[in-house]
């Protein structure tokens, strides 16, 4: 995974609470796109995205560098 970007966050295995390892362990599939938000009691709430291929966002990225310049114009 590229860690490189602010728009990623990488948690080694050793720092996944519990919880988190074992909800994402009991999805059927391999990969989940999730929202994530701090509630304003300090709360983090992880909210799966069934819905949504998570192939979809690579494919949607990939189009937009396509036409990225296209889209600045439109701008």
């Amino acid at each position: 995974m590229d860690q490189s970007t602010p728009d990623v966050f990488v948690l080694p295995p050793g720092e996944a609470p519990p919880s988190l390892v074992d909800w994402l362990a009991s999805r059927r599939d391999g990969a989940v796109l999730v929202s994530v938000e701090r509630l304003d009691d300090g709360q983090f709430v992880l909210q799966a995205l069934p819905d949504v291929d998570p192939t979809l966002v690579a494919r949607i990225r990939r189009i937009l560098a396509q036409h990225a310049d296209v889209l600045r114009r439109l701008t």
